[in-house]
C-alpha cells in the first residue's frame, strides 16, 4: 500500500516520516539533480594513488583511508584469497558459535601483541568495535565523557550503555575538567575520544586526559581508527605518539584504512574482552568477520611491522600536502596525521570546490554539516604512502585553485585562481 495511503486510511502519523523527509535526503537529491553530488561516487578500480572512476577517468586519490597504500597490493590480495580458497566466502555463523577460524584467532593474537595488551576482539566493523566496547560498559549512574566530535559510532555506542552520557566540548580540557567535577564521588567515569579525529585530522590532547584520568580516577577509552599505521614509533597511533599507551584501558581500530579490509578490533584486558565476548551484541550476535577481510587484514598487519617505510612516506606525504596547501593559499587545519582538512566555509562554496577540482582530476571528500558544525565545511584529504611528490605538488595547485573559485563564485569576486584547475 502506498504511504501517503496508508497514512491517509488509519489516520495516524507516520511513523516513517523521518525517513522520508529527512531534510539531508533531500539535500543530496537537489545535489545529485545539480550535476554536483559528492557522496557515493563510483570507482572502477582499487583505491589507488592514482584511481580509475567510473566515468573512465583517472583522477588523483585523495579522498580514500589506504593509508599504507596497501589495499591493492598483491601480496594484501593473495592473502585474501587464499583465505577464501581455504575457509570459504563466509563463516555463516558468529564467533560464539561456528564462526571462527585460525585466522580469527591469528588476528586477534597479533593486534594485541601489536598493541602490548593482553587481548584484542574481533569486530565486523570498526562501528562494531565501539558499540561493542561502549554498550558493555557502565552501571545506571556512571558517566561516559565523549568528546563532542568524536565518531558516530562512539556517540551511538554511548547511547547504548546503561551510563550517563555526557559531551564535553571538543579537545578542551576546562570543559572536561568542569564535568569530571560534576561526577557524583562513588559514580564510575569513562572518558571516551578519538586518538586522530576523522573529518579534520586533528589530534586528541591526550597526554593531558591521561593526567586527568589519573586525578580523578576515570578510565580512557581511545578510538584509533586514523592512527593505525599512521602515527607513533610502531604506527600504534596517537597514544603511541604520546605516550600513553600503557594508561589506556581500551583502544579501538577499523581494519578499513591502514589495514586494507573491513572490520575492527578492540584491544584491552583479558578479563575485559571475555565480557564484551559473553555480552556485546556486535560480538554475539552478528557473523564473524568473512575469511577474506580477515586475511587480507593479518597480511596487512604484518608489512605494517616489517615495512616501516611505509608509515615514515605517510607521514612525509602528509607534511609536503600540507606545505603544498599553505603554498596555494588555502591552509589546512592543523594535525599531523594522514587526514589533512582544508576549511571551505558554507556548504555551497565545500560543493562547488568539491566538483571544480574533480572535474579537474582530483577526487577529495566534501565534508559539511552534520559530520561538521553548520558553516565549517571542509575539503577532506587524505594522502597514501604510494601518492609521489608530483602528484600531490599537483592535487594541492588543484584544490588551492577550486577553493579560492569557489568562494568566487558563491560570495563574487575575481577568479583568477581558476587558471590552475585547468
Amino acid at each position: 500500500m502506498p504511504d501517503e495511503r496508508r497514512a491517509y486510511l488509519t489516520g495516524r502519523r507516520d511513523p516513517f516520516a523521518p525517513l522520508l523527509e529527512n531534510p539531508l535526503a533531500e539535500l543530496f537529491r537537489q545535489h545529485t539533480a545539480a550535476g554536483v553530488a559528492t557522496q557515493a561516487v563510483p570507482t572502477g578500480g582499487a583505491p589507488q594513488a592514482v584511481t580509475l572512476y567510473d566515468d573512465g577517468r583517472h583522477r588523483i586519490n585523495l579522498g580514500s583511508n589506504n593509508y599504507l597504500g596497501l589495499a591493492g597490493d598483491p601480496r594484501v590480495i593473495e592473502a585474501a584469497a587464499e583465505a577464501a580458497r581455504q575457509f570459504g566466502t563466509s563463516t555463516s555463523g558468529s564467533r560464539v558459535l561456528n564462526g571462527t577460524t585460525r585466522l580469527h584467532l591469528a588476528l586477534e593474537e597479533e593486534l594485541a601483541d601489536h598493541y602490548g595488551t593482553e587481548a584484542a576482539v574481533l569486530t565486523s566493523s570498526g562501528i562494531n568495535a565501539n558499540l561493542a566496547l561502549l554498550s558493555t560498559v557502565g552501571h545506571p549512574g556512571d558517566v561516559l565523557l565523549v568528546d563532542a566530535h568524536a565518531h558516530a559510532s562512539v556517540h551511538a555506542g554511548a547511547a547504548a550503555s546503561r551510563a550517563t552520557v555526557s559531551r564535553f566540548r571538543h579537545n578542551d580540557l576546562g570543559s572536561l575538567t568542569q564535568r569530571l567535577e560534576g561526577i557524583e564521588p562513588r559514580a564510575g567515569a569513562v572518558i571516551v575520544v578519538d586518538g586522530v579525529y576523522s573529518m579534520t585530522g586533528e589530534m586528541a590532547p591526550l597526554a593531558e586526559i591521561a593526567v586527568l584520568c589519573d586525578r580523578y580516577g576515570a578510565r580512557l577509552v581511545v578510538d584509533e581508527a586514523h592512527g593505525l599505521g599512521v602515527l607513533g614509533a610502531e604506527g600504534r597511533g596517537a597514544v603511541e605518539q604520546a605516550g600513553v599507551l600503557d594508561r589506556v584501558d581500551a583502544v579501538t581500530v577499523a581494519f578499513s584504512k591502514s589495514l586494507a579490509s573491513v572490520g575492527g578490533a578492540v584491544m584491552t584486558s583479558r578479563a575485559a574482552a571475555d565480557g564484551i565476548r559473553a555480552s556485546a551484541l556486535p560480538y554475539v550476535f552478528s557473523a564473524a568477520n568473512d575469511p577474506a577481510s580477515v586475511g587480507a587484514a593479518l597480511a596487512a598487519l604484518r608489512l605494517l611491522r616489517s615495512e616501516p617505510e611505509r608509515m615514515t612516506r605517510t607521514r612525509e606525504n602528509g607534511a609536503l600536502l600540507r606545505r603544498a596547501l599553505g603554498e596555494a593559499g588555502t591552509a589546512p587545519l592543523p594535525g599531523r596525521g594522514a587526514v589533512i582538512a582544508v576549511p571551505t566555509g558554507e556548504e555551497e562554496v565545500t560543493a562547488a570546490a568539491w566538483k571544480i577540482a574533480f572535474d579537474a582530476g582530483v577526487y577529495c571528500n566534501a565534508v559539511a554539516y552534520p559530520a561538521v558544525p553548520r558553516g565549517r565545511g571542509v575539503l577532506r584529504l587524505s594522502v597514501m604512502a604510494t601518492h609521489t611528490g608530483e602528484q600531490l605538488q599537483r592535487a594541492a595547485e588543484v584544490v588551492g585553485a577550486a577553493v579560492h573559485q569557489a568562494r568566487a563564485m558563491v560570495e563574487g569576486g575575481p577568479t583568477e585562481a581558476s587558471a590552475a584547475v585547468a
